[in-house]
């Protein structure tokens, strides 16, 4: 089987606990598509640094949870090892992100447009934070975390690789942490 570096996988999935005790475990979906899992035929468990390719002998949904089986591994214990691993496919195997919606990562190295509409930062991450997701760029000396809400957060365009966001937001902003 090909050898895959981790950088070169999108994660699809967490693998949380075995199911049974004929090597079937559960995973938290990590995608949109909640049936993407009865196409897999080879995903990639990320093990500390490395991975390790899984051929897919099985898969279902079960309320809002993925049981997969991989060849090879046939009992509870042969699974255990895998438990809270990611399982990620090859980037070429991503699914578009729905009308509308962003992958994470796709963000990363946008401009930043200010209102004056010039370039004011670049996104270096988006984060999603317990309450909100943000985006995080160096903006007047200091790295911030912009939250990700329409009071905050304008027009993102893809062909233009931008990102608007409010001076007006982050100025309340600042002045909050300040004082």
């Amino acid at each position: 089987m090909e050898n895959v570096h981790a950088k070169d996988l999108v994660v699809v999935g967490h693998l949380m606990r075995t199911h049974g005790f004929k090597g079937e475990i559960k995973c938290a979906p990590q995608t949109h598509d909640l049936n993407r899992c009865k196409k897999f035929t080879t995903v990639f468990a990320l093990i500390n640094a490395s991975t390790l390719a899984l051929e897919v002998e099985s898969a279902r949904v079960a309320n809002d949870i993925w049981i997969l089986k991989f060849k090879g591994y046939d009992s509870s214990e042969a699974v255990q090892n895998l438990v809270n691993a990611d399982i990620g496919v090859p980037m070429k195997e991503r699914i578009p992100a729905p009308e509308g919606k962003y992958y994470f990562s796709d963000l990363e190295g946008f401009s930043i447009i200010g209102d004056s509409g010039s370039v004011i930062g670049s996104v270096l991450s988006v984060e999603q934070l317990p309450s909100v997701n943000a985006f995080r760029f160096t903006y007047k000396g200091s790295e911030i975390l912009a939250p990700w809400i329409k009071e905050c957060v304008g027009e993102i365009d893809s062909e233009k690789r931008t990102v608007q966001i409010s001076e007006a937001f982050l100025a309340k902003l600042f002045d909050m942490r300040v004082g």
